[in-house]
């Protein structure tokens, strides 16, 4: 750090060149360190004073050197935290790409393998081929609609359109869209849809959060313990479905409606619940994103509600979608 007594006489600020600043600012005694880190400088600290009887001292000078060290290791932190935060976003941003192309790619396999199968059925004008193709080209495409769906949902804030809906007609929806999948795995689907008043709904958003965890559910059924007797396969795979209302009660609990959606499944292991709606994080391996239940619980949790899990190993696994009956 540089120290001066006196700068309108110091002999390092008397050159031509260099007094005009010095004697028109008029100053005095000057301290002047730098703001270093690790051998780099980021600035300078600067101290002056025009009063001809204040001089600053060599201890003064110290404390200044050592503000300056403490400020460019300040400096320094922040880039780095900066650097690691924009290291971290690139590598997530990589993982999420490289994670989500991986599953895009099987889906166009799918869809290739089915086009193949249409245009077979097609050169031998067979009726049943083709049908066949058809379905694994529409299964593919379902796939697409629901991981672009789920995309959307947990890439941004979305702001639910709340309007007064049947709810039970929502879950009657998403059942039927998904019937066929639970035919495929040998699944039943068993409704208990208890009649309610229309609610302040988000129609869109639920519609997504049925679809989502009830497909999840044909899933987890579809590989159920077998049935009495060594039938296998998904055959004794059994998905629930149910809603109740709870209408508001002079003991001041608020009007509510809960969703519960229940397989026979082997169950979520302990050691994975607590991750079951992150990102990206799935159980299917290469059959499914994590996306699904990550946005759905971020569309329940825009509509104010919470879900909930119940799961026993061997057993089955059952969500609750707990949302209020009025307007929040």
């Amino acid at each position: 750090g540089v120290l001066c007594a006196n700068a309108m006489t110091d002999d390092r600020f008397t050159g031509e060149s260099k007094q005009d600043s010095i004697h028109r600012l008029g100053l005095r005694s000057i301290i002047c360190v730098p703001i270093i880190a690790r051998d780099k400088i980021h600035g300078v600290f600067h101290l002056d004073c025009s009063m001809s009887h204040h001089t600053y001292t060599q201890e003064q000078l110290r404390l200044a050197v050592a503000i300056g060290r403490l400020a460019g290791m300040a400096i320094e932190n922040q880039r780095l935290l900066e650097s690691r935060v924009q290291t971290e976003r690139l590598a997530a941003a990589g993982e999420a790409v490289a994670y989500l192309s991986h599953h895009i790619r099987n889906i166009v396999q799918g869809m290739q393998g089915g086009a193949e199968v249409v245009e077979l059925g097609m050169n031998r004008q067979t009726v049943e081929t083709i049908q066949s193709g058809w379905a694994m080209v529409r299964r593919n495409l379902e796939r697409i609609y629901v991981l672009a769906m789920n995309m959307l949902t947990f890439s941004k804030d979305r702001a639910p359109k709340i309007e007064m809906a049947q709810l039970n007609k929502i879950v009657e929806d998403v059942i039927a869209l998904v019937q066929s999948r639970g035919d495929e795995h040998g699944v039943m689907i068993l409704t208990d849809l208890e009649e309610m008043p229309a609610i302040p709904l988000d129609p869109e958003g639920m519609h997504q959060v049925a679809h989502n965890i009830i497909l999840n559910a044909i899933e987890a059924a579809s590989h159920s313990p077998p049935l009495q007797g060594g039938e296998r396969g998904g055959r004794g795979g059994r998905v629930n479905i149910s809603t109740k209302y709870q209408p508001q009660r002079v003991s001041g609990s608020e009007a509510r409606v809960t969703l519960s959606i229940g397989d026979n499944g082997p169950g979520i292991p302990p050691e994975e619940r607590d991750r079951i709606f992150d990102a990206f994080h799935s159980s299917k391996g290469h059959g499914g994103t994590g996306l699904g239940l990550a946005a759905a619980k971020k569309i329940v949790t825009e509509l104010n509600g919470v879900i909930e899990v119940e799961s026993v190993v061997g057993e089955g696994t059952t969500f609750h979608v707990k949302l209020p009956a009025v307007h929040v």
